[in-house]
């Protein structure tokens, strides 16, 4: 997720800001492909929130988590600061920088009988775009406060992503993503390539391999360790990807859904 900043891997503070790549073993899936928030589950995932003495609050999406001081600066793990500070009883403002720059600027908000919340979000992409965001979510663990287990039960994305496919060399893929400026160059053949681009976490390589006709399986990992395994499927009639996102201690799938443009 991966896919956009509405999602609960930026909820969490914690995404990594690069949308997957995908292609098939032909040139069937070169082109220009939109997101559809409205074919896609994106709902559904959970995350959690502890205390950790003092101040300090632990944020957790399946295995990853991170821990920080409430009105503090945090660098997280993928290089970027994120900062969380209480405003009232049931409000916490969130914003996540990179290099000095707002990238989300959001609220989450907790109904007064704790059962509910809501998260809210004004992205700002790399090409100066934005998007505003917004995610519902329900209790599963806890009674009040931010503290607990949230499920994420509706997600409104103001304006969707694009990405463009294009070859690279004789036998390799070039996935482009205009708003975050970023460029993936890989081949399926199993080996770990770089992206590139302004706000790429350093450590973060991408692997694919062929999984079927039309399918294909990519693997992430930021230095060495697993954050997310993709699986990618064209359509027979070629207008839709289907990516199924499998994330590290989380039973639920994300399901992303690209029309092609």
């Amino acid at each position: 997720m991966k896919l956009i900043t509405a999602t609960l891997a930026a909820l969490t503070g914690v995404s990594i800001c690069v949308v997957s790549s995908v292609l098939a073993a032909d040139e069937s899936c070169i082109g220009k492909w939109k997101i559809n928030p409205e074919k896609s589950q994106l709902s559904g995932l959970t995350y959690k929130v502890a205390e950790a003495g003092g101040d300090k609050m632990t944020f957790a999406f399946g295995d990853d988590s991170e821990t920080l001081t409430l009105g503090k600066d945090h660098l997280t793990k993928y290089g970027n600061t994120w900062t969380v500070t209480k405003t009232g009883p049931n409000a916490w403002k969130w914003v996540i920088k990179r290099n000095g720059k707002v990238m989300s600027d959001a609220t989450w908000t907790v109904s007064d009988d704790g059962a509910t919340s809501t998260y809210v979000e004004t992205a700002t992409r790399q090409d100066g775009s934005t998007s505003h965001n917004e995610t519902q979510l329900k209790r599963t663990a806890g009674t009040s406060g931010l503290v607990g287990t949230w499920e994420s039960t509706e997600i409104k994305i103001g304006s969707p992503n694009t990405m463009e496919i294009a070859k690279w060399g004789t036998d390799g893929y070039s996935m482009k993503y205009p708003f975050d400026k970023s460029v993936t160059d890989f081949k399926l053949d199993g080996k770990e390539y770089k992206s590139k681009g302004p706000i790429v976490p350093a450590g973060l390589t991408v692997s694919g391999k062929k999984m079927g006709e039309n399918k294909m399986e990519l693997t992430y990992k930021l230095k060495g360790k697993v954050t997310d395994t993709d699986s990618w499927e064209l359509s027979s009639d070629g207008k839709t990807l289907t990516n199924t996102i499998a994330f590290p201690g989380l039973d639920k799938q994300e399901v992303d859904v690209y029309d092609r443009q």
